[in-house]
């Protein structure tokens, strides 16, 4: 029986509409494997289908005890009080949002957790358990702490994610196609979701890089994290005009971007113009050896012929609003701007208070070198930018001691990434990408 019937049992006086699952969603329900996985792409409603799920086991099998992980507790928080909203107080006992507990009539149970702290869940005994987003979860959980909550029980356990490349979930998703006697694997794209319309599909495409379409959109498991990390950089970011400016030249209208990576051994800025959603990196002043009063007189010098009218757009690294490359005791940004100041070039300061992350910066630069329909958004000048063409060309994801491969490798050549990543920064803070933002999260219907 799928959940959408379940509280016509209960109050046969009345309909009650919660929740109309779609057709993986309906798989999903319908199967008795004890282990089920669900790689699926964002927005299919997933954890709508895990709370749906929870509920409906709750309410079919009387004092029976469920929980679902979510990889942090805000996440838990929200998901148990999803779940709140959608429940007909009828059959509620008592629910408590300091345990994140809900008690039904009939005596089961359901039980929101984090599992970023694994340890703190050894010795509970469930009949069920719902991992949700499991790519984010912690790498303990599966093999230190889930399996023995339900052996006394004989209980299930169904994972949810969206794929992130070759990593534990992808070993649980290859351990459910070898063993389809318990397992089952369940796939599908974001299409498969009613509300994520064609529309939706081509404005992701748009936010994307080919590699993290296919992943994010389409559930392909894709490594994002292996190999050279501007995938989508070619000869079609290449141009030795720019292509912002009718002439080819500056854009007399357009401010000028400084995109900032600071670095005592290799200072980096890049320079470049921004039109609509479109970047071309013009120059670049790279100086080993230096600090940033230094390279701050670098720049305003550098500025000061070209007279241009609309000034500076500063932006880079977070860090350096606290960090200091010079004895002098003020933070980097304080010497840049009192340095531009000082030679009257207007400027404005749209570094952010903290950076992205590694991955969302170097996936905005892939998505924008040419997102996932093809559309080439950013050029350079490769003879001007030539440590930006060479991160572009040469930088590499390396493994880090815990095996997550979460950050660029400068082992083997200490002057990569730092041009790159001040690009990166300054694409995230003036081009953030929301790609899902706009599609409507499910409704709950009282009849």
């Amino acid at each position: 029986m799928y959940l959408c019937h379940f509280s016509w049992v209960y109050v046969e006086t009345r309909k009650l509409v919660i929740y109309t699952p779609h057709d993986l969603q309906r798989r999903f329900h319908a199967s008795t494997k004890r282990y089920r996985i669900a790689a699926v792409g964002r927005q299919v409603g997933k954890s709508t289908m895990a709370n749906m799920e929870m509920l409906m086991r709750a309410w079919e099998n009387p004092d029976t005890h469920y929980m679902f992980i979510s990889p942090v507790f805000s996440q838990a928080k929200e998901q148990f009080r999803r779940q709140i909203a959608a429940i007909p107080e009828e059959i509620v006992d008592k629910k408590s949002e300091t345990e994140l507990r809900i008690d039904l009539i009939n005596k089961s149970s359901m039980e929101y957790v984090s599992g970023d702290n694994p340890h703190v869940l050894r010795g509970k005994t469930k009949h069920g358990i719902l991992i949700d987003e499991y790519r984010d979860q912690n790498p303990d959980l599966w093999s230190q702490v889930i399996r023995p909550i339900i052996s006394t029980t004989r209980g299930w356990i169904a994972v949810l994610s969206t794929p992130n490349g070759f990593d534990a979930f992808y070993d649980l998703s290859q351990t459910a196609i070898a063993n389809p006697d318990d397992w089952e694997l369940f796939t599908g794209p974001s299409t498969l979701n009613p509300l994520f319309t064609q529309q939706e599909l081509e404005a992701s495409k748009k936010v994307m890089g080919e590699a993290q379409f296919a992943q994010e959109i389409m559930a392909e498991f894709r490594d994002l994290t292996s190999g050279k990390v501007y995938v989508n950089a070619g000869i079609h970011n290449l141009k030795s005009e720019n292509p912002l400016s009718l002439d080819g030249k500056l854009h007399p209208m357009l401010g000028i971007i400084v995109a900032l990576d600071f670095n005592v051994g290799f200072m980096n800025w890049t320079l470049g113009q921004k039109r609509g959603n479109q970047y071309y990196w013009f120059d670049e002043l790279c100086v080993q050896n230096t600090h940033t009063q230094e390279h701050a007189e670098l720049l305003a010098k550098y500025l000061v012929p070209l007279n241009h009218k609309p000034g500076v757009i500063i932006i880079g690294d977070a860090t350096g609003s606290a960090n200091k490359t010079s004895a002098v005791g003020q933070t980097d940004y304080d010497i840049i701007c009192k340095t531009l100041d000082r030679y009257k070039i207007p400027w404005i300061n749209m570094t952010p208070e903290s950076n992205p992350t590694i991955k969302d910066r170097i996936n905005a630069v892939n998505a924008f070198l040419k997102d996932a329909s093809g559309q080439v958004n950013m050029w350079y000048n490769q003879e001007k930018c030539p440590c930006l063409h060479k991160d572009f060309q040469r930088v590499v994801w390396r493994q880090t001691s815990n095996s997550d491969r979460i950050v660029e490798d400068q082992i083997k050549d200490p002057s990569l990434t730092h041009s790159s990543s001040g690009v990166g920064y300054a694409v995230c803070a003036l081009s953030p990408l929301t790609y899902d933002a706009s599609i409507p999260t499910t409704k709950i219907i009282r009849r």
